[in-house]
């Protein structure tokens, strides 16, 4: 038995959406402190205990001068022992008992900050004195990497959830579960903030409030949109509509990615005043950025020129994408020629039909599913061979399309045979070959390239898929430069002359067997890595031998400041497999399964390069 009752403290009603509004202590548990909670102001004289549940936590990791003093009594949070100090708000995970995690700061951090965006840095390799965390895409630098190095680290601050930001007179940065203070003129400079007591402070002030903003379906780069955001007063006092503490509703930008000053409406301001309990929906216009990107907006209520998540009010984030149409690619699946030795002719079939057509866009032939079509050169023609045994001369271009929810299939290419889009069948006189020619998007190009297993960490294969996709763009276009027939060959033993030079290319069927490559391409639509504003060749192997090699120094010409060599600390001991250049794909599955995020994995092996987007 407790040597005391539990106190049970009932929240407020439940918000519309709960992960977007104020979390409230019950006032019980304030009148039980018998202090003031305003920050700053001095306790009661007589001082509360801690409780028996969190001593030991507490003495292991320095007693009451790093978590300071209780200021509630116990009490129940969300269906768990919980008790508020001076900087941090501790909870009992009775599940948990006999482990290091039988009591556990509570994110405290995140709530007092509002939930609202920081600007994340890009990713990097570690140091002594630097150290980037993939799990928040936060760092954590010198004097206060070394203050939490010394005083508990994760179990007790958790992961930076911001970088060193100004605050007062100072810098700080919130973690998880507290904040840290920098102050040259302190001694010492490095302190921990008081977030219980600004905790307390913020549900003393009255200031609560309920979100609810939807996604917006994608738009054109540079589009004007409207977001529609609904907002309702949770608190216990009227928002004024005018005056000097009017409440509006403004909009910051909540993502990094390029460019960074991007124009935003003024504050929208509330129609009247909204009494507690009281909604309002409020509309306005943003135009978005005028290059491609998974840009966000994070719309936050402000009493005068205090934002509320300053407040402690958890600000939504709004997803406002700018997207271009993906493009096409196309894929050289089939080379007829004298370097494919028994190969003379195209025989395609479809799982739902198929029409065939000459390159001015006549109809040739018609054929229900299971029926083949052959194509072939003779000297001066191609010859379009139909299940009656009818043949059709034509000149250029043959073009197989497929009829709706239909698929097309290329025998000599089995057992990777069948294929999203069209295809055509083409003779390159320059090359003396015909070609068999896949034409579709880009998207449904990366979910048919097998040079790996999609069952590998998905941060891994996020970073495979960028990778895909860089690799991809840029050959794209120097091949386009030169008025070449196709984009990229499938690489495969049917493309001699390419035979692995790009990427190995199965069509459907591996997307059939490995979706979750398609999915990790939709996860990042249009993303490419670049160096000078363009999309580099990221060029990838299998393995490295404890360290990769430069492009300048294994094939020649000048350096490529993004493909230099670089140590790789899981590959020592290991051979090498492969020419050693980029990213070698053993190594990132291994990362992936460390905690890295695909893009530290790419930026470990491709030397800054920036991430943006290029549809």
């Amino acid at each position: 038995m407790r040597p005391f009752p539990l106190l049970r403290l009932e929240p407020p009603a439940a918000p519309t959406l709960p992960r977007l509004s104020r979390r409230a202590l019950g006032r019980g548990a304030l009148a039980l402190a018998t202090l003031t909670v305003a920050p700053g102001v001095a306790r009661a004289a007589v001082p509360l205990a801690v409780d028996r549940l969190f001593e030991a936590f507490v003495d292991a990791v320095g007693g009451i001068s790093v978590v300071g003093a209780p200021l509630t009594p116990p009490f129940e949070r969300e269906g768990r022992a919980a008790q508020v100090f001076e900087r941090f708000l501790l909870e009992h995970w009775p599940e948990n008992r006999g482990t290091d995690y039988e009591v556990q700061p509570a994110f405290l951090g995140e709530l007092v900050s509002g939930r609202r965006y920081f600007e994340e840095p890009l990713a990097f390799r570690d140091s002594d004195e630097v150290v980037y965390f993939s799990a928040t895409r936060h760092s954590l630098r010198f004097g206060f990497l070394a203050f939490w190095r010394r005083h508990g680290g994760l179990n007790l601050f958790g992961y930076p959830i911001s970088e060193e930001v100004p605050d007062g007179g100072g810098t700080a940065q919130y973690f998880q579960r507290g904040k840290l203070r920098f102050d040259p003129e302190h001694d010492p400079p490095v302190t921990i903030d008081d977030l219980g007591r600004q905790y307390l402070g913020f549900l003393a002030d009255g200031y609560a409030a309920g979100y609810a903003a939807a996604a917006l379906p994608a738009a054109k780069p540079g589009a004007t949109i409207a977001l529609t955001v609904s907002v309702t007063n949770r608190g216990k006092a009227v928002w004024p509509a005018k005056g000097g503490q009017a409440v509006t509703l403004g909009l910051r930008w909540a993502d990094s990615g390029p460019p960074t000053g991007r124009p935003l409406p003024k504050p929208i301001s509330l129609p009247a005043d909204l009494p507690p309990g009281g909604a309002v929906t409020l509309t306005t216009e943003v135009q978005l950025p005028k290059t491609p990107g998974p840009f966000r907006l994070q719309p936050d209520l402000r009493a005068g020129d205090q934002w509320f998540s300053g407040r402690g009010v958890a600000a939504p984030v709004v997803a406002t994408p700018a997207q271009l149409d993906v493009p096409p690619m196309r894929v050289g699946l089939l080379d007829i020629s004298a370097d494919n030795p028994g190969v003379t002719k195209a025989t395609i079939t479809s799982t739902a039909g198929l029409q065939v057509y000459d390159e001015g866009g006549a109809l040739l032939a018609e054929l229900p599913a299971a029926q083949y079509v052959l194509v072939h050169r003779e000297p001066d023609a191609n010859i379009v061979t139909v299940p009656d045994r009818s043949r059709i001369r034509t000149v250029g271009v043959v073009r197989v399309t497929p009829m709706t929810g239909s698929m097309l299939q290329l025998e000599e290419t089995a057992p990777w045979r069948t294929y999203r889009g069209t295809l055509e069948f083409a003779y390159l006189a320059s090359a003396a070959s015909a070609w068999v020619i896949n034409t579709v998007t880009f998207e449904e190009y990366l979910a048919g390239i097998a040079e790996q297993s999609g069952d590998i960490p998905w941060e891994a294969l996020r970073a495979s898929v960028v990778a895909y996709r860089t690799y991809g763009y840029a050959v794209r276009a120097i091949r386009r430069a030169r008025a070449l027939a196709f984009d990229a060959a499938a690489s495969t033993h049917n493309t001699p002359t390419f035979y692995t030079r790009h990427q190995v290319y199965h069509g459907y069927a591996f997307e059939r067997g490995s979706p979750r490559v398609a999915e990790a391409a939709a996860a990042t639509r249009g993303m490419v890595m670049t160096y000078g504003g363009e999309p580099i060749q990221s060029v990838y192997f299998s393995r490295a031998h404890g360290r990769t090699r430069s492009w300048h120094e294994e094939w020649g010409g000048p350096p490529k400041p993004w493909a230099m060599g670089v140590p790789d600390p899981y590959s020592v001991g290991r051979t090498l497999l492969g020419h050693g250049i980029g990213m070698p794909l053993q190594s990132c599955i291994a990362m992936g399964r460390a905690g890295a995020n695909a893009e530290l994995i790419l930026r470990s092996y491709y030397s800054d390069v920036l991430f943006e987007f290029v549809y």
